[in-house]
């Protein structure tokens, strides 16, 4: 006998993961069916309504099963008890948010992926008038579930080919909620997160990424056992050493693989930038003369989505007015993000609801895209909230010359202080992070309670977080200082000479020590003064203030003629009223913060 091996062909299919499914025909119950046809059929109902996720025997709905045996129930009501189940709720439900329920509502009961955002949107306003029940109804008793499955057939996935009817954009989200026959919706890689908001949104086709050969585009990034610091990366480099690297299997763990020499430019994975990356792969949003209506609402979903801070919009909340001007051209954009950013959602939002600075950097954030570059402005824009109001301050962003030049009248704001600019400070800069976390973050943000982010860093002019560096050669200095040491002569004096040699040690050691102590309260003091000054303009009546505002401390004299003891007695004069001003800018400094972040009266 003669063997032949042929070599597999790995057809598009396998490596799409979908070949399992183009092989399997529909399940469908027949009339007098056996018990063990009706045992194909439930399950294969439970594993597509509840995205094939292992189900125990005691979760089973025995009793609607029992309606599908005697025939009371056909299939279509059998999904339908099972999709309203509490044992889908709490799956799908309860534990995801609201977009990511409607994908898989989706794709467990109609075997596709949603096709646009007004599909989504739709749903989204049912589920919010009709409840949960209705929802789930809407699927089940629609036209489309009707043509499709009917009574009897249970519902499967079709999603992943064409179809007569359907957009080519719903076939590529498809493969973004199925990843191959063997995967399960009961998914904690993303906790849950929805995987279209961005296609949907921006109306775009989704990446096809096949099963095997690449990762999933929800895997983690591959990421180092240690974060090596610049003075090991030249190392590395230069000496070719090599180093270990976790990288995520196709299951999703983690495992260690046979070290290899990993080129740090190319391989090293940029961890700092992966929350922006998808703001640097989004085009700009422009309205250009002729597009269509779908352009337009499109363009109103990205204003909506900058200027709101990604919080989400309900449909009665949607500026109707507003939105019927721009669609016929009678407003520009920049006038529309006006008229939301002067909107009563807008100012409940981020002005009644917020401390003014916290109102201030989201107003930078939403209408320029970058944080706000030094406490100046800050101060400009408290100033015309004082004499204005509020809508003048927003009209003092919008028409002003940077807004101009950035997105003139129908470009949509965008965030870009995440990036280096000319004519930013690089304060700018590094306070943006503090302001955008990353693609999926909300500015309706509960956790710290609206308080500002950048007040400290704005006010002593400094990036969030980071202590002012010392110079190198100070450090070198302090490192290589010079200890004072006895001569050859004088270890052969007479003692008396030997003992006043070791007491102008000491004394110049405890000067020198003096020194730094005075170096260190003159900064202490300079830290306080900026929040004092505030609250002495409040209380500018207590004499405490006449010693912590003046700027002079004591001068040291240091020529030679100054004895050692003579310096000392001034040094120790000079740190006593260094402390007594320290004393008396604290309670005043803790009152200027206090301040800073509550709001004052507003009355306009």
């Amino acid at each position: 006998m003669v063997s032949s091996f042929v070599n597999p062909v790995i057809s598009p299919e396998s490596k799409l993961g979908v070949d399992s499914f183009d092989h399997t025909n529909p399940v469908q119950l027949w009339l007098n069916p056996s018990e063990e046809d009706l045992e194909i059929v439930i399950r294969a109902v439970y594993k597509q309504v509840l995205g094939n996720i292992h189900v125990m025997e005691s979760e089973r709905l025995t009793s609607s099963e029992s309606l599908l045996r005697q025939g009371s129930i056909s299939v279509r009501e059998f999904v339908r008890q099972v999709a309203q189940s509490e044992l889908y709720r709490s799956k799908f439900f309860e534990n995801c948010p609201r977009n990511r329920f409607i994908e898989l509502n989706f794709k467990h009961l109609l075997g596709r992926a949603p096709e646009s955002y007004e599909e989504i949107l739709a749903h989204t306003q049912l589920l919010d008038e009709s409840g949960y029940e209705a929802e789930i109804d809407s699927y089940i008793d629609g036209d489309e579930y009707t043509t499709v499955f009917g009574e009897y057939i249970a519902p499967y996935y079709r999603g992943y080919k064409t179809q007569t009817g359907k957009k080519m954009v719903g076939f590529t989200h498809m493969f973004q909620l199925l990843r191959g026959a063997g995967s399960s919706d009961r998914d904690t890689v993303m906790k849950n997160r929805s995987r279209l908001n961005r296609s949907i949104m921006a109306n775009t086709p989704s990446k096809i990424v096949p099963v095997k050969g690449a990762p999933s585009p929800w895997q983690p990034p591959m990421r180092f056992a240690a974060r090596l610091t610049d003075a090991n990366q030249l190392i590395a480099k230069t000496l070719g050493l090599k180093r270990e690297a976790i990288v995520p299997t196709q299951l999703g763990t983690y495992s260690k693989p046979e070290p290899e020499l990993l080129p740090i430019e190319e391989n090293a994975p940029q961890i700092f930038y992966q929350g922006y990356q998808p703001f640097k792969e989004t085009e700009l949003v422009e309205l250009l003369p002729g597009c269509s209506q779908e352009d337009v609402e499109t363009i109103i979903r990205a204003i909506y989505r900058q200027v709101l801070g990604n919080a989400h919009i309900m449909e009665s909340e949607r500026l109707v007015v507003s939105e019927s001007k721009l669609k016929l051209g009678n407003i520009s954009v920049r006038e529309f993000v006006r008229e939301l950013a002067k909107s009563e959602l807008y100012r409940s939002r981020f002005f009644d609801n917020c401390y003014r600075y916290r109102a201030m950097e989201l107003n930078f954030k939403h209408l320029l895209g970058r944080a706000p570059d030094n406490f100046a402005e800050m101060r400009y824009h408290s100033n015309v909230l004082d004499e204005g109001g509020f809508e003048a301050d927003i009209d003092a962003y919008i028409d002003s010359d940077e807004y101009q030049n950035a997105f003139g009248e129908n470009i949509v704001p965008y965030y870009r202080g995440y990036k280096t600019q000319n004519g930013q400070s690089m304060l700018g800069f590094t306070n943006m992070f503090q302001l955008l976390r990353s693609a999926s973050s909300s500015d309706k943000d509960l956790t710290e309670g609206n308080s500002p982010r950048l007040t400290k860093s704005l006010i002593i002019n400094r990036p969030y977080g980071k202590e002012t560096f010392r110079d190198v050669s100070d450090i070198l200095a302090e490192v290589f200082k010079s200890k004072p040491q006895l001569s050859e002569y004088a270890t052969q004096a007479d003692p008396a000479t030997v003992a006043r040699q070791q007491a102008e040690a000491a004394l110049q050691q405890k000067v020198n020590e003096q020194d730094d102590t005075i170096a260190t309260l003159q900064k202490q003091l300079a830290e306080l003064r900026p929040f004092a000054s505030i609250a002495a303009a409040k209380f500018s009546n207590l004499d405490t203030y006449g010693r912590t505002a003046t700027s002079s401390t004591t001068t040291l004299e240091k020529s030679e003629s100054a004895s050692l003891q003579q310096r000392l007695e001034e040094q120790e004069k000079a740190i006593a009223y260094l402390r007594e001003q320290i004393a008396d800018a604290r309670p005043l400094a803790t009152i200027g913060e206090y301040k800073l972040n509550k709001w004052r009266s507003r009355s306009f």
